[in-house]
């Protein structure tokens, strides 16, 4: 049962993000940055920026990475998901989506004023940027 609430919260997630914002073209802005041009879609290795993004990020991040099974373990991934979901309350019921958690859950990333989309990256560093996020997880339980 948890495991389709969450799911369906990321979807539910990803919905608000895109009604309630301007169409995302490739990715590329966030309501924060409409009308400017920051958002990275080249192979840039995001691993390093994990560290400073905000949780909620992380939790949807860990939500793409699994949804998409980029981790060498994807099962266990998932129930550390759960768990860190549960922890920060990424996705807390009655209210309409977190918008970082929504970001994260669309494969991007905030991170030195830019939008960085780990899904238009190279496959490698899609997975070096999930399991960069799947320690962080790890380590904040």
């Amino acid at each position: 049962m948890k495991l389709i609430s969450v799911r369906a919260l990321s979807a539910l997630a990803v919905t608000t993000m895109l009604a309630g914002a301007p169409l995302f073209a490739h990715a590329a802005e966030t309501p924060a940055e409409a009308g400017s041009k920051t958002a990275v879609q080249t192979d840039t290795d995001v691993s390093g920026f994990i560290g400073s993004i905000n949780p909620a990020e992380v939790g949807g991040l860990l939500n793409y990475c699994t949804e998409n099974a980029y981790l060498a373990d994807n099962d266990a991934a998932f129930k550390v998901l759960q768990s860190y979901n549960q922890k920060i309350n990424a996705v807390p019921d009655g209210q309409e989506g977190n918008m970082h958690y929504a970001l994260g859950t669309a494969g991007q990333l905030q991170a030195n004023g830019k939008t960085y989309t780990i899904a238009t990256a190279s496959v490698p560093l899609r997975q070096k940027a999930c399991k960069a996020v799947l320690e962080r997880a790890q380590a904040a339980l």
